[in-house]
């Protein structure tokens, strides 16, 4: 009973440690999460493209130049000329390349489907009719309005 109370009151405080508590924001929404998460995917999706198109161009300038070189030498050696080596080296530039610009579909992908959930989720104002004493009128009130595809 004695080591009771100490080791209570540890399990106690370490559990509040260790928990994720959501600080109750007024200007917090899943909208702006998924809003931000679109554009973090954008991003990465434009890094990935860009770096896949520098590294296609580039590959494919070494492709070019070593058959250029290895044409303007001649060489009828079996040994690998210095313009073989270099249109090898483009093949595996321009297929990295390749595999970057492939890579970045994913990111663009997932970058559209949480913008489709942002745009999905929203805070609308709808009116609503009102009677009161033989009088109608048209009272204006907020709802969360959340658009579920249907037939795709």
């Amino acid at each position: 009973m004695k080591n009771l109370v100490p080791v209570l009151l540890l399990l106690m405080f370490s559990t509040s440690v260790f928990s994720q508590v959501i600080a109750p924001d007024k200007s917090y929404s899943r909208r702006d999460e998924y809003m931000q998460k679109s554009k973090r995917k954008q991003r990465a999706g434009v890094i990935f493209l860009s770096v896949g198109a520098g590294l296609t161009a580039g590959g494919t300038a070494l492709i070019v130049d070593g058959i250029n070189r290895n044409n303007r030498s001649g060489n009828g050696n079996d040994e690998l000329s210095s313009g073989e080596v270099e249109a090898v080296v483009g093949v595996f530039v321009t297929a990295i390349g390749v595999g970057f610009m492939c890579g970045s579909i994913p990111f663009f992908v997932g970058a559209h489907r949480s913008r489709a959930k942002a745009l999905s989720l929203s805070l609308k104002t709808e009116h609503a009719p009102s009677y009161y004493k033989s009088s109608y009128s048209r009272q204006l009130y907020p709802a969360l309005a959340l658009r579920i595809p249907i037939g795709r």
